[in-house]
């Protein structure tokens, strides 16, 4: 029976999680490429919605590690991809994290939670703001616990729309349910809104 050369596993782990990263991308071009061609506009922001889906997902999948997946790394990773997303806007989108690994069970999840609330911020928070900037950080909680900022420098929550939750809030908090986090929506400092999760790593 052949020996496992170590060496030889991990490169090949290294070369599935390579590819599984390219064909999720792929996947991911394929989608916003149909939802770009689409004549309804409900159509194509949903095709557009789930190409960026696909593409967090895929990006997540390269900072997989023996420790568990890279979170820190994904984050910084997907901040170049969160300024571009504003069609020629400029946008400020700054880092602050401190080196973090999660569970594989829980690390898809927490990536589309991230993905979502970046991109509600983007899309809602900044709404005229004089200054065009969200806040992604990622740090210990104290207690196992870890914590996940994202703070936008808009006007905050309008005044009576508390009831009514936007798709993306929405699925955030369904899927932050799934991982036994806590997700809540805090005034910034200075301004702005903050949606804050604390999740168990």
């Amino acid at each position: 029976m052949p020996d496992h050369q170590p060496g030889a596993t991990a490169e090949n782990a290294s070369e599935v999680r390579h590819r599984t990263a390219n064909t999720l991308q792929l996947l991911a071009t394929l989608a916003r490429m149909r939802g770009q061609k689409a004549s309804d506009a409900e159509v194509r922001r949903q095709m557009i919605w789930m190409a960026e889906a696909i593409g967090a997902l895929g990006s997540l999948e390269r900072q997989r590690t023996p420790a568990g997946i890279d979170f820190a790394g994904y984050i910084e990773e997907m901040a170049p991809v969160w300024r571009r997303r504003q069609a020629g806007q400029a946008v400020e989108v700054i880092v602050t994290v401190e080196p973090m690994h999660v569970r594989d069970q829980s690390a898809s999840t927490l990536a589309l939670i991230t993905n979502e609330l970046v991109a509600n911020a983007l899309t809602h928070g900044l709404q005229a703001a004089a200054t065009r900037r969200i806040e992604v950080t990622l740090a210990a909680h104290g207690d196992g616990l870890a914590r996940l900022s994202i703070t936008d420098s808009g006007l905050g929550l309008p005044a009576g729309s508390e009831g009514r939750e936007r798709f993306g809030l929405w699925l955030a908090r369904s899927l932050a349910n799934q991982v036994r986090g806590e997700l809540a929506l805090l005034p910034a400092i200075g301004g702005g809104l903050t949606a804050q999760l604390i999740f168990s790593p």
